[in-house]
Formats: structure tokens, C-alpha cells, sequence
């Protein structure tokens, strides 16, 4: 069924306002374009509109400008952000102004159908007399991109923040599924309360539950006061449940009544205490694997999981690429006291990879970059810790994997004393984890904390992984 209503276009653009004008004739709508904040004013003044389309960015004035402008006019009139230059400051201020969506440049026209979709309905019922206006919010810049996917994440976030639903964001190690996290206690009204983050993946289930939810003086050996949980120390805040995934179905089921009766027992205690805190978990395993996972509860995950924001990793979003690296370069620069710059050759150079290891890993090659360099100017021979090999060569001296793949040639015998090892392609995903870790405990020594410090995983989370990939931590290398 064709939409109807008269669509507003504001874009300085004259070519993109063209192409949105006709995406949204085409779908039966009248549309109206206009390149200027002053233009859009005007019209809005003499003409009736029921959806405003507009740039965040215009020439004579800022698209936040003109849609607290246009609020301040109608509170019935709803106004799509739409923007190329997308941030959570952005994402933020544009709700907080009660923008009554932000989508970005490019847009697929279906996105475009269904926020008109959206917007014209709720303009619909604004006139039957339903007031319901996006909730105010404030702004956290520390998350960098600027990509279709992580203006989704913003958008995502500047929604759900104001509310007290659970929330599953799942993705692969070094998304910044954390920040994600903060950005979500910041933006909520529970800002001004603790936010604290916890790695399930770090204790073991006894440890777990007694820093979640407390134990009682001589409730187990070494318990030898009363001690607060976290759930209770965090009233009125958000508990960051990391790594939620790595828990054990024992725990998965104390977990679950804290969620439903918003209540934590002690251990030792005879009695529940109430509590008040909003849950916001993370997992790098992929949602849909989990609801068909043995070792993790769906009705868990259920209760997890009513709002589930999917970070997507760097290789899906590499134009954010040269973002981060500025970002980091300005960071790094100023811990270092130095001024070094990233020419356009070597950004697009750092552009090519897939960085395996998401963001972290992109950010801890240009702080090795930084430490090291004495030039001034960040050469892609600042990236190359080792000499280029015909194999998949990972280093494990430093967290970060360095990997060279190049054409096949015959494997070599590698020392056990060797900081590498190859992996021949093709390899599963398990056969390559699996001899990993194997290298690691080899440089390590066998000191399973120091390795797993390395991994980036708890040291518990190492002995559930060796036990499933059939490694034998205690034996001699």
C-alpha cells in the first residue's frame, strides 16, 4: 500500500536531495525539497507538513539548529535525522531534541519507506491525541565510526538508553561492546549512579556469585566478614555482565531469578534482598548460536536478551578505518607528548586488512606505531613488527596478532623456544584457537595467568577453552 502524506526535504546537496525526492515520490508521497535551515523554517510556517527529512549538516546553519527550532514550533511534527557525518554526540543530541529518527547517508530506500512509515503513524496518532515524545538524553563521544552499521549502533542506542530493558550486546573481541555498554549508562536516566563492569570469564562460579550478589560471615571458608555484592552496591545503576556467555548453567539459574524477582540472596543469607539495577550483558558468541548452545540457558537468554544490539566488526565497516586512526593518533599523541601524523598513503595502506582483532587490535597497532616512531610521519614500515612470511604467521609477543598471508609454500619446523607459529590455510576456526593457545602457554612458559592475560580471556576462561580443545595445561612443553 503507497504512503500518504507531504514529506519536507532539507539538503544542501541538490544531487542527494534529487535522488530522496524521488525515493519518496515514488512511494506516493508528495515531497518538497529545499536546500537551506531559513528555507525549511519558512515552509514549515506556511505549509502543512507531515514528516520533515532532514540534513544534519546545511551550509547556512546546523540540522540540530533548525529541528530544535522546528520542536519549539510543533511538538506534533516529526523530523528524520538523516546524515552522513553520523556520531553518538550526534545520535544523542538529535534525540535529546527530539528528532523522531536518525538514519544515514547512504540509505538503502527501504529504510527510508520504513521510517516514513513510522513517522507519518505516529504523526497520526499525535492528532488523535496519543502524546508520546521521545525521551531526552545526554551525549557520550567515545565511540568512533561513522559508517551506515554504527550509525544503526547510535540510533540503537540513543532509544534504548532511556529505558530499564536488558540488554544482550553481542559481537566479536575488540568491537568495543564496553564502551557500547557505557554509552548506555551515560545516555540513561541511571547516569548519575554506578556504572561497574565485571568479566564472568575472571571467577569461578563460587567467586561469581559471591562478588554478584554477597556472602555472609562464615558462609564458606575464608569468609570471614559480611561482604556487599556488586548487585547491591550498584543500586540504582547498571551492572556490566561481560563475557556472560562464559558462565556456568549453575549460575546461568541464579542469574535468571535475580533478573525476574529483581531480588539477590546472599550466600549464607536467609533471606533475598531488593534491588534495584538495570543488567546490560555482552558475549562474542553470535546470539543465534546460543539459543541452540547446550551450556547456556534460552530462558536465560530470553530475559537477556529484549533488547540485542549487534556490533559489527572493523572488516564490515571499513571506511571508519582513517576515523579511528585519527582518533587514536590524537590520543596517543597527547599521552606521549608527540605530533605524529598518518599520510593518506598509509591509511589507506591500514584500510586493506581485515584486522581480525576489530578495534583494539587497529588501536594498539598505532599506539605501537606512536611509541616507536621517530620520524614524525607513520610509514607502514611502522606496522610491520616482523618480516613478511609466506604463511599466516602470529605473533605472540605483544596482545595484538600480527598476520602476513601471502602465497601458499611448505611449512617449517618451528623451535618450541619461537615466538610464531604457522598455520597452514585452510584451518578451522577450532585448529587455529587450538595451537594459539598452545603457542602462548610455549612463550609464557606454561604460566596459564600470564597467557591468558595475553589471550585477553579470564584465567578460567583459559581452563574451560584447554578443556574443550583437549589441552593439557599441566603438561611440559
Amino acid at each position: 500500500m503507497s504512503l500518504r502524506g507531504r514529506v519536507l526535504i532539507v539538503d544542501d546537496d541538490p544531487e542527494f536531495g534529487l535522488v530522496a525526492q524521488s525515493l519518496v515520490e515514488l512511494e506516493g508521497l508528495t515531497a518538497q525539497l529545499v536546500n537551506s535551515g531559513s528555507e525549511a523554517l519558512a515552509v514549515c510556517g506556511e505549509q502543512n507538513c507531515d514528516v520533515v527529512l532532514l540534513d544534519l549538516m546545511l551550509g547556512d546553519v546546523s540540522g540540530l539548529d533548525v529541528l530544535r527550532e522546528i520542536r519549539s514550533r510543533s511538538e506534533t511534527l516529526p523530523v528524520i535525522m538523516v546524515t552522513a557525518h553520523g556520531s553518538m554526540e550526534s545520535a544523542a543530541e538529535a534525540v535529546q531534541a527530539e528528532a523522531f529518527d536518525y538514519i544515514g547517508k547512504p540509505f538503502r530506500a527501504e529504510e527510508l519507506k520504513s521510517a516514513l512509515r513510522r513517522a507519518l503513524e505516529w504523526r497520526k496518532q499525535q492528532r488523535n491525541g496519543h502524546n508520546n515524545h521521545p525521551a531526552k538524553t545526554t551525549t557520550s563521544p567515545s565511540i568512533v565510526g561513522r559508517s551506515s552499521a554504527m550509525v544503526a549502533v547510535y540510533r540503537a542506542i540513543a532509544r534504548v538508553a532511556a529505558t530499564d530493558s536488558t540488554v544482550l550486546i553481542s559481537g566479536e573481541s575488540g568491537t568495543g561492546k564496553e564502551l557500547v555498554a557505557r554509552a548506555l549508562h551515560d545516555n540513561s536516566p541511571r547516569s548519575k549512579r554506578p556504572f561497574i563492569p565485571v568479566n564472568c570469564g575472571a571467577f569461578t562460579e563460587t567467586l561469581l556469585e559471591s562478588e554478584l550478589f554477597g556472602h555472609v560471615r562464615g558462609s564458606f571458608t575464608g569468609a570471614m566478614a559480611n561482604h556487599r555484592g556488586i548487585f547491591e552496591t550498584a543500586t540504582g545503576g547498571t551492572i556490566f555482565l561481560d563475557e556472560i556467555s562464559e558462565t556456568s548453567p549453575a549460575f546461568q539459574v541464579k542469574l535468571l531469578r535475580v533478573i525476574q524477582e529483581q531480588e539477590v540472596r546472599p550466600v549464607g543469607a536467609p533471606e533475598s534482598r531488593r534491588v534495584d539495577v538495570r543488567i546490560v550483558a555482552a558475549t562474542n558468541r553470535r546470539v543465534q548460536d546460543l539459543f541452540s548452545a547446550e551450556d547456556f540457558r534460552r530462558d536465560l537468554l530470553y530475559r537477556l536478551s529484549v533488547i540485542n544490539l549487534e556490533l559489527p566488526p572493523l572488516r564490515e565497516r571499513k571506511e571508519d578505518i582513517p576515523l579511528l586512526v585519527e582518533h587514536f593518533l590524537q590520543r596517543f599523541n597527547a599521552r606521549f607528548g608527540k605530533a605524529v601524523t598518518a599520510p593518506s598513503e598509509t591509511i589507506d595502506w591500514l584500510c586493506q586488512f581485515d584486522w581480525p582483532g576489530n578495534v583494539r587490535e587497529l588501536e594498539n597497532a598505532v599506539e605501537r606505531a606512536v611509541t616507536l616512531n621517530v620520524g614524525g610521519k607513520l610509514l607502514p614500515e611502522d606496522f610491520m613488527q616482523f618480516t613478511p612470511t609466506p604463511l599466516v604467521r602470529v605473533a605472540v609477543q605483544t596482545q595484538t596478532i600480527a598476520a602476513n598471508v601471502q602465497s601458499a609454500a611448505p611449512e617449517t619446523a618451528i623451535a618450541p623456544s619461537s615466538p610464531f607459529w604457522i598455520c597452514e590455510l585452510p584451518r578451522t576456526l577450532e585448529e587455529v584457537e587450538r595451537q594459539h593457545i598452545l603457542a602462548m602457554l610455549r612463550y609464557t612458559k606454561g604460566n596459564k595467568l600470564r597467557a591468558s592475560e595475553l589471550l585477553g580471556i579470564g584465567r578460567y576462561s583459559l581452563y574451560r577453552k584447554a578443556e574443550r580443545l583437549g589441552i593439557d595445561l599441566n603438561q611440559e612443553d
